[in-house]
C-alpha cells in the first residue's frame, strides 16, 4: 500500500520499537561496539524521523531503517578515518618499533599496511581482534557480543594476530615499509 503523505511519526516509532533488537544487532555487527551501535541506531532513527515523509510504503519501513542505520555507520566511519589520517600524518616517522603490535596499533592508529592486513583476515578473526586490541573488550565480553564460545574467541584472536604479524613482517622484509613506521 503506497501513501502520498508518507509515514506518520507514530507509525515510524512503532516500527522502530518492533525492530529495535534487530537494528541494534545489525549496528553492533557493523561497528563491533555496543555503545557505538546504540548511538548508530539513535542517530539513524533521528534521520528517519526527519525524512519519514519520503517513505511511501509502510511495509518497507524496517528495511528502510536498516539502510539508514548502515548509511549512518558509513558516515561515522568516514569521519573517523579522516580523523585517523590526520593523527597519522602528525606521527613522527622516526619512532622506533616497540615490537608490540597491540601497543603500536593503539598508539599510532592504523597504517595502510595494518589496514590492508586487517582487511585480508576472515571477518570473524578481524572482528575478534579489533574488539580485543582496539576496543579493549575482554575475551569473555567478545564471546558474549559474538555469541560464541570463549575458546573460539581465543583461537580467532591468536590466529588473527599471527596472520597480522606475518603479513606485516613480510611487508617489512620486502622493503615496502620501514619497521614500526605508520604511513
Amino acid at each position: 500500500m503506497h501513501r502520498e503523505d508518507g509515514l506518520t511519526e507514530d507509525e515510524l516509532i512503532a516500527a522502530a520499537l518492533a525492530g529495535a533488537g534487530r537494528l541494534r544487532r545489525f549496528a553492533l555487527h557493523l561497528c563491533g561496539d555496543v555503545d557505538t551501535a546504540e548511538d548508530l541506531v539513535q542517530d539513524g532513527l533521528l534521520r528517519a524521523l526527519t525524512s519519514r515523509k519520503g517513505l511511501r510504503d509502510p511495509a518497507l519501513v524496517l528495511p528502510w531503517l536498516f539502510s539508514i542505520v548502515r548509511r549512518t555507520f558509513l558516515d561515522h566511519r568516514r569521519r573517523k578515518e579522516h580523523r585517523t589520517q590526520i593523527v597519522e600524518a602528525k606521527l613522527s616517522a622516526a619512532e622506533p618499533s616497540t615490537g608490540n603490535l597491540e601497543a603500536e596499533i593503539l598508539e599510532r592508529g592504523f597504517s595502510d599496511e595494518v589496514s590492508e592486513a586487517l582487511s585480508k583476515l576472515p571477518e570473524e578473526w578481524r572482528t575478534s581482534v579489533l574488539l580485543c586490541d582496539v576496543e579493549g573488550f575482554s575475551y569473555q565480553e567478545i564471546a558474549e557480543a559474538l555469541a560464541c564460545p570463549l575458546g573460539t574467541v581465543r583461537s580467532r584472536i591468536a590466529r588473527a594476530r599471527a596472520q597480522l604479524l606475518t603479513a606485516l613482517r613480510r611487508d617489512t622484509l620486502a622493503g615496502n615499509v620501514e619497521p614500526g613506521v605508520a604511513t
